[in-house]
């Protein structure tokens, strides 16, 4: 079968990728060129296909290159700077909360009072509140700030939050106190209906359903995911149906099949119901936002409708494929978008798969034979993307997807006409919506108990790469895509697909063995993950957001726990709080709820609702708790804490943050000592207590603060690497300039997170390599 598009982008794809890591746009379209030239003027088929596909990979190299700079702008240019800007707002803002954000296409820059013109997006965020003026698609606004260029990954296995805005052609971001509308740019109107009925369906949900209804609602037939409660998010995520909230094939398949019913009772005719049915599908991709997933399934839909028009039979791998460098060429950083991998997998899974499978189940009823044949379909190809990016596999999803779908198929339908007539006649929304509420009730209920069932998800440790390729070889092998040549290798062939799936597994089953300590990046605040060989595991803080801040970013859950899970740790065997104090202490409440925890050590009781919390989760969960002080000691594999902080009968008289626990940890003859925010009264207690405090690496106290680390305290623990955990453009002047000038002066290697984002100190026998994330690089002491 001739399929031009599989053939294109085969070879495309590599060429992205090879892009994404190497710049040189000119070399590469010089290669493209001549290969294409060369496939032309040779008569030979192979040779010419051979050419063919090296000037297409080539290509793809040099228009990663080419786009990637198009999309950047000349904006970037002017970052880490105050500045002012002139944009139009291109896309429906996002309200959350006390905060309102915007994707800006810019124009012009202030510059010593003359406006320059740039190219790029920026992501603009600002205050909401009750006065606030909302702008729309197409606005033109006048904004000042910081302009700032998006921080890459900044934890092992993190975010990336510069690639992810690059995705979505943002290339800077700004927080701006006061923005004006100056005038209204030249719109798309087919657009910007789309657009302010989906602001107009989110109201009207909002006005008819509870909160928690209502955001799920939202969820399900625009794809707006900010408002759902965090429980409800993580529920839907534990129980293995995000993808109902991520708007793509299922839904615009579902929006077509009840097309496809009014037509047929309409008797229109194909070329009548293709124009309304594309117009419709390609306006309600504009309504969900235009993500990857549902531009693949609009365009899918469409070619499927047209097929019909012409009287061709479609070719959905060829279709799919089509789609797929559609996007490409609109934004190849599109390649390395979650939602693009997981979107195409699904798909590709399905259509490679769901046949075998079917077979299989021939004796189940035709629903759930077809039901599971089709999650489990796409579960072969969707798995290792989940386990890549998210580190944890829903083993309940087949059954809640089995329960949920079709519910959610009847309440996209219901709830989008309900929304519509309500829009239309204010007096009948409600009671059209009655349908779906009642159903998200159930759906809601449904997702949440199954989320909470024992083992509904297993957490998977980052697995590398080279384990998904040697996955995806062992499917090939084992459903037989792979034609037999004589007997030998069909008899061997899943002897070899097991052993294929043996070797992706290695990893996984057999991780290196290493002791680590890694200081983690938490932005303003401390949290030091220690792991032995044997795995077990210390956590000493976990960061936290300030008491003003009301939004629902926690950094246990959104930041500790993926690394923690990204190392395949589902429990804690002790969990330290050096003392209460919120950018050291909050982020373990959430870790506490969540996880197993087998003790608490603490120092001080405080009286605040942090320590009270901590108590009560502790008491529920059945967790010891140790209150620990100068002189006691505790030892996990062979790693050796010594408590030198708080000192007992000194205990009332300290502040908060000079009754931090202290402790210093001796492993094969290498000491890390960990300060919490000790400042200066109590280094002097420890100084003057003649306890031996030297160590290889020093927690610098109170994120480089003036207060902490005094030149004696230096020259008593005489440190080869000081570590500052300090939050990047922090608000506080962390760390001291007097500090690091007396670090150095002292001989100690200075390492910052908000430099060089999460430190690790990896220990092995008796050799210690230092890696940092930003650069990712090897130190050896």
């Amino acid at each position: 079968m001739y399929r031009p598009f599989l053939f294109f982008v085969i070879f495309f794809i590599p060429g992205i990728m090879l892009g994404n890591s190497v710049k040189a746009a000119g070399m590469f379209i010089v290669i493209s060129i001549i290969s294409f030239a060369g496939s032309i003027l040779i008569k030979n088929k192979k040779a010419r296909m051979a050419l063919l596909s090296v000037a297409i990979v080539f290509f793809g190299a040099f228009y990663h290159n080419f786009r990637l700079d198009k999309m950047v702008g000349t904006v970037a240019d002017f970052a880490e700077q105050q500045q002012t800007l002139i944009g139009m707002v291109s896309g429906v803002p996002t309200a959350k909360q006390d905060k309102v954000v915007y994707d800006v296409k810019v124009l012009y820059l202030l510059d010593d009072e003359k406006y320059e013109v740039v190219t790029g997006k920026v992501r603009l965020s600002s205050l909401l509140d009750d006065e606030s003026i909302i702008y729309r698609y197409g606005d033109v606004i006048k904004f000042s700030g910081k302009l700032k260029l998006p921080q890459g990954r900044r934890n092992p296995n993190g975010i990336d939050y510069k690639a992810f805005l690059l995705q979505k052609g943002i290339s800077a971001s700004m927080f701006s106190k006061g923005i004006d509308k100056i005038g209204r740019y030249k719109i798309n109107p087919f657009v910007s209906t789309a657009f302010r009925l989906r602001e107009n369906l989110t109201s009207f949900y909002e006005s008819c359903l509870p909160p928690n209804l209502s955001s799920l609602m939202v969820g399900i037939a625009l794809g707006i995911k900010d408002n759902i409660p965090a429980e409800t998010m993580k529920a839907v995520k534990n129980g293995g149906v995000a993808h109902v909230l991520a708007v793509s094939g299922l839904h615009t398949g579902i929006i077509y099949a009840a097309l496809e019913m009014v037509f047929s009772r309409l008797s229109l005719s194909n070329i009548i119901s293709f124009i309304i049915g594309s117009t419709a599908i390609i306006f309600y991709s504009f309504m969900a936002g235009l993500s990857p997933s549902v531009i693949r399934a609009a365009i899918m839909i469409i070619v499927f409708m047209l097929a019909k028009v012409v009287g061709r039979k479609n070719d959905p791998i060829n279709t799919l494929c089509l789609s797929a460098t559609f996007l490409l060429f609109m934004n190849p950083l599109t390649l390395f978008s979650i939602s693009f991998q997981l979107s195409y997998a699904a798909v590709l899974g399905i259509m490679l798969f769901f046949a075998p499978l079917k077979l299989i189940l021939e004796k189940l009823p035709r629903y759930l034979r077809d039901s599971i044949a089709v999650m489990v379909s796409a579960q072969l190809t969707v798995w290792p993307f989940l386990a890549y990016y998210f580190n944890s596999i829903s083993l309940i999803g087949f059954v809640t997807n089995i329960l949920v779908i079709p519910l959610v198929s009847i309440i996209l339908i219901s709830g989008l006409i309900s929304g519509i007539i309500g829009l239309l006649f204010t007096f009948a929304g409600p009671l059209f919506m009655t349908v779906p509420s009642f159903l998200l009730k159930i759906a809601e209920k449904i997702i949440l108990i199954n989320s909470k069932l024992p083992f509904s998800t297993i957490i998977v440790p980052a697995i590398p790469p080279i384990s998904i390729v040697l996955y995806f070889m062992f499917l090939v092998l084992m459903f037989d895509f792979v034609p037999s040549f004589g007997k030998i290798e069909s008899r061997h062939k899943r002897l070899c697909a097991v052993i294929l799936m043996f070797l992706a597994l290695i990893p996984v089953i057999i991780p290196l063995k290493a002791f680590e300590v890694t200081f983690i990046d938490v932005g303003q605040g401390d949290s030091i993950l220690i792991q032995t060989e044997s795995k077990k595991v210390v956590l000493i803080d976990g960061g936290g957001t300030p008491v003003y801040y009301n939004g629902d970013f926690d950094t246990g859950e959104d930041i500790i726990m993926p690394l923690l899970y990204s190392k395949g740790i589902n429990k804690i065997d002790v969990l330290v709080f050096t003392h209460f104090d919120d950018d050291h202490a909050k982020g373990l409440l959430s870790i506490l709820n969540s996880m197993k925890v087998k003790s608490i050590v603490y120092g001080v009781p405080e009286d605040c609702a942090i320590f009270k919390e901590m108590l009560k989760i502790a008491q529920q969960k059945q967790i010891k708790t140790i209150q620990v002080g100068r002189g006691d000691q505790f030892i996990i594999d062979d790693a050796i804490f010594d408590v030198l902080n708080p000192v007992e009968n000194e205990k009332t008289n300290y502040s908060s943050n000079n009754g931090s626990v202290v402790l210093k940890m001796n492993y094969k003859g290498i000491s890390f000592l960990f300060t919490g925010d000790l400042e200066y009264e109590g280094e002097q207690s420890l100084i003057s207590s003649e306890i031996d405090i030297s160590s290889d690496v020093l927690k610098v106290g109170h994120h480089g603060s003036q207060s902490s680390t005094s030149e004696e305290f230096i020259s008593k623990v005489k440190p080869s690497y000081g570590i500052i955990s300090v939050g990047k453009d922090n608000n506080f002047g962390h760390p001291s300039p007097q500090v690091i000038e007396l670090l150095k002066n002292g001989g100690v290697t200075v390492l910052r997170t908000d430099f060089s984002g999460a430190v690790s100190f990896k220990i092995s026998n008796s050799s210690v390599k230092i890696y940092t994330t930003i650069p990712e690089e090897l130190k050896e002491p």
